[in-house]
């Protein structure tokens, strides 16, 4: 098994195009903002705006796609399809998080896991953006960073044979992202989770079920868990 390769980013550099207003909806330019308020505030102007329906198709695999997008509300999956169509999710998008930075990231199916708000930008200007504002660059880089660690992240799970483990992982990962307290919502079906961390929905449900007989994680509603956080953690690291 081979780990993602996330190794190519961003197109090169372009350069400031502040000299040409015309590129940019707003009278303030980018080498203009001075803060990281003032320059989500200018990216807000600058996006187009998705609103997508649960399983709506936000981008299609192997598509010659221009695009990024930053998930404002909701939970996106990132997809790939083999020549059988079966499909593994390779991760998860959720409120905050960049998608389709790197070319790999933007040859996958992106697909609204729940009903999604997205912002949605053009890549090459994003970046010419960044070569403005050292703001977005530290916040692209970020970002970036992150998709790299989410990679090896959903790399290592892959590795744990315990379907129990494998599933506490997912459960931890969504907890950081989605949780309160000890309360974690879970937007995505069973089959969403199986083909996120490579086992069969039936193998997902008696995982869930042995992890309810140890009190790790207690049914609240049908979308809603409570967790044992200390256990969950500990659980997930064993083996690691």
């Amino acid at each position: 098994m081979n780990a993602p390769d996330m190794t190519e980013m961003l197109p090169g550099a372009i350069g400031c195009l502040c000299s040409d207003p015309r590129g940019w909806r707003s009278e303030v330019l980018p080498c203009d903002l001075h803060s990281e308020e003032d320059t989500r505030a200018f990216l807000q102007q600058q996006a187009g705006r998705i609103i997508a329906a649960p399983d709506k198709t936000i981008s299609l695999e192997g598509a010659d796609e221009r695009r990024c997008f930053r998930v404002a509300d909701g939970v996106v999956r990132l997809v790939r399809y083999d020549a059988e169509g079966h499909r593994q999710i390779t991760r998860f998008a959720f409120p905050g998080d960049y998608f389709g930075l790197s070319r790999a990231e933007r040859e996958l199916a992106a697909e609204a896991v729940s009903s999604t708000t997205l912002l949605q930008f053009d890549v090459g200007q994003l970046q010419q953006l960044s070569d403005c504002n050292p703001y977005l660059a530290r916040q692209l880089a970020g970002a970036l960073r992150a998709s790299v660690s989410q990679a090896t992240e959903h790399f290592l799970l892959l590795g744990r044979r315990n379907p129990r483990q494998r599933l506490a992982a997912f459960l931890r990962m969504l907890h950081r992202n989605l949780g309160l307290g000890d309360v974690v919502p879970v937007p995505m079906p069973r089959t969403d989770i199986a083909d996120c961390i490579g086992l069969t929905p039936e193998t997902v449900s008696r995982a869930f079920r042995e992890l309810r007989r140890r009190a790790i994680v207690e049914d609240i509603d049908r979308h809603l868990l409570r967790l044992d956080i200390s256990a969950l953690n500990r659980l997930a690291e064993e083996g690691s």
